[in-house]
């Protein structure tokens, strides 16, 4: 299997690099290339799952062939081979293992969801008290500025979706 994880990394170099010499770099490229990470971020950790590594690795060799021909056009095929040449061999490096993310959070329960969020906006929140005890969930301001809420999983969902339309309104009136 192909490491489409590091050889995003590298495209994302040489798009850096071309941006930084002056070279424009089409939108529709860019984008490609971000949908191209996201999959292979997806697949690094989904492993088994050959349908989202496909898709990674096409997406990724479009933006890789377009780049290069960027590459070419703008400075020349020297660079663009010497670039070609890095990418294909990312391609074949053993992919780093994964760091998964925490499923314990010190003072949230055992089987609770909890997400960290970072916001001031939360605190200004009308009835935030009220709307806590409604989901049944719990919130502690952490000292890095985050602020931790747990509860059952259709709790902490249907809470932040009705505090972020909340938000969403205020800043639409021009509240926030």
């Amino acid at each position: 299997m192909k490491n489409c994880f590091n050889a995003a990394k590298a495209l994302d170099e040489l798009m850096l690099e071309l941006i930084e010499k002056g070279i424009k770099i089409p939108r529709h490229v860019a984008d490609d290339l971000k949908a191209g990470r996201s999959l292979a971020s997806i697949g690094q950790r989904s492993p088994d799952d050959v349908a989202i590594a496909s898709k990674a690795l096409a997406i990724l060799e479009n933006v890789e062939m377009n780049l290069l021909s960027i590459a070419e056009a703008g400075i020349g095929g020297e660079y663009a081979d010497g670039w070609q040449g890095k990418i294909a061999e990312t391609y074949q490096e053993e992919p780093e293992p994964v760091a998964k993310r925490p499923t314990f959070v010190a003072g949230v329960p055992k089987g609770d969801h909890w997400v960290r969020i970072e916001t001031k906006d939360l605190f200004e929140v009308e009835g935030l008290e009220q709307r806590l005890g409604e989901y049944s969930l719990t919130i502690r301001k952490q000292d890095d500025g985050f602020t931790l809420i747990h509860g059952k999983k259709e709790d902490v969902t249907g809470f932040l979706r009705e505090i972020r339309e909340e938000i969403r309104q205020r800043m639409g009136k021009g509240g926030v």
